[in-house]
């Protein structure tokens, strides 16, 4: 009988760790669940950065987005991204990309000049300039960068003044943005 009672015993403190042990198992794939969902969330989020050249009369413009967006976007256009950023790539590749930034980030009145980008790891750098720029009173910005590819897009731009620093984020539903200089 005293046999029964120690298996009896043993068996439920062996019942009692297994379960100890699923328990402590499933809350470590709850907190590693978690922390991936947590830290694999996407940004979507680009930096435009304007201000009047040294000499005061050509306006330069710096984007600056993820690299992984802009290889998204050249995906869905079907192009082939073994070399980008290197001098083998396709010249055909910047000739879209060119055609995608007019008609996503336009500047009231002015055409801007692609001087180029620059392939950094997980940043892809646009240069634009406008040359002799000449500054209404108030001049709009209109910048759609991948907000048709993501809807929480947002498009942050600082623009460097004579007197100051203008700031906005663009969005879906507010994607314009006046400034002066």
């Amino acid at each position: 009988m005293a046999d029964q009672i120690q298996c009896k015993e043993l068996s439920s403190k062996k019942a009692s760790s297994i379960t100890t042990v699923e328990k402590m198992f499933k809350l470590f794939f709850q907190i590693i669940l978690l922390n991936t969902i947590a830290f694999s969330h996407q940004f979507f989020l680009t930096t435009t950065e304007v201000r009047l050249s040294d000499n005061q009369k050509n306006l330069e413009v710096t984007i600056q987005t993820f690299s992984h967006d802009v290889e998204a976007l050249l995906k869905a256009a079907d192009f082939n991204l073994a070399n980008l950023g290197s001098d083998r790539e396709d010249n055909a590749i910047d000739d879209f990309l060119i055609d995608y930034l007019s008609d996503n980030f336009i500047i009231q009145d002015h055409y801007w000049k692609y001087l180029g980008k620059k392939v950094d790891g997980d940043f892809t750098l646009f240069f634009l300039e406008i040359e002799k720029f000449k500054s209404p009173a108030n001049v709009a910005v209109l910048n759609t960068i991948f907000m048709d590819m993501y809807e929480k897009q947002q498009n942050i731009m600082n623009v460097y003044g004579q007197r100051n620093v203008q700031s906005a984020t663009m969005t879906i539903d507010d994607p314009a943005f006046k400034f002066e200089l």
